[in-house]
């Protein structure tokens, strides 16, 4: 495995990856392009405007001891979600890292 790819993701690459996954793909458009391309509603206000992504910041569990990551969104409307990367098994065999 790479030095520089083992130093960015460290011991725990599954869970890092994934939740540097989920927080691009949440952060790579406007909430209501990405609605648009899941062809989902729209969350919009009274006036017609989109509710939009606020910011976005990834975090450990609760900083309780355990492997999980999450994704906490605050939208433009106030509301708050947090999206969790649960660990509930470890690959058997090895993995390693690459970049493409």
């Amino acid at each position: 495995m790479r030095d520089d790819v083992t130093d960015v993701f460290g011991e725990y690459a599954h869970e890092d990856i994934l939740q540097a996954l989920v927080l691009s793909l949440l952060t790579s458009a406007d909430l209501d392009e990405l609605c648009d391309d899941a062809d989902l509603p729209q969350l919009t206000y009274d006036d017609g405007l989109p509710v939009t992504i606020a910011s976005a910041r990834t975090c450990r569990d609760a900083g309780v001891l355990t492997l999980d990551r999450g994704v906490w969104l605050e939208l433009s409307d106030g509301s708050v979600f947090g999206l969790t990367v649960q660990v509930s098994r470890r690959p058997r065999g090895e993995v390693t890292l690459r970049r493409r």
